[in-house]
């Protein structure tokens, strides 16, 4: 699958969002994936990224994330920690370099492409229950990645589900591209 979305000139999905989950339904053998719940707000998104690291902590399973830049992780780092701390292990995916360590922590460095999957605002878990939070960073490609999330010239298009063949799917792409990034030359 093509783990990229495509902007369009549709007005239906013109940042390709739609598209995108049109192919993973197709992935999973469905034409749309069941229980998608979109959200276009980053007040929505954070709430869900807030639901989500608070449901992981303490899960003892894997917690996948997408931070965009590592200035970002930066500014999470205590959440991460406390995540880290009660035993969930957490790999986070941005450009850069992070200037802080937290144990339980992989950091997966990724080349800038505003289109890619891993290159966005996301969290992955299967445990305590199968869920997953994507938003799709549509600002203008001079605002992409600066500043907050809720900052007025910042745009989103996301999507919440807690259909265990998405989260699967995702988990299995994100991760594979883990291994692939952090693997000894």
């Amino acid at each position: 699958m093509d783990w990229r979305r495509h902007p369009r000139d549709d007005d239906l999905d013109p940042d390709g969002v739609g598209d995108f989950l049109e192919r993973l339904g197709g992935l999973i053998g469905e034409p749309a994936p069941e229980g998608i719940q979109f959200l276009h707000d980053a007040r929505q998104m954070l709430q869900s990224s807030r639901e989500i690291e608070a449901s992981a902590l303490g899960s003892g399973d894997e917690l996948l994330v997408g931070f965009q830049t590592a200035d970002k992780l930066e500014r999470e780092a205590d959440t991460y920690r406390g995540i880290t701390r009660g035993g969930t292990q957490v790999i986070a995916f941005g450009e850069g370099e992070p200037r802080v360590s937290i144990p339980g922590l992989a950091w997966v460095p990724l080349p800038e492409d505003p289109h890619a999957l891993a290159n966005q605002w996301f969290l992955v878990a299967r445990q305590p229950q199968p869920v997953a939070f994507v938003g799709f960073d549509t600002s203008d490609p001079e605002r992409r990645g600066i500043g907050p999330a809720g900052a007025a010239t910042r745009t989103w298009e996301g999507f919440w589900t807690e259909d265990p063949r998405v989260v699967e799917a995702l988990r299995d792409h994100l991760g594979g591209l883990a291994v692939d990034r952090l693997a000894p030359a």
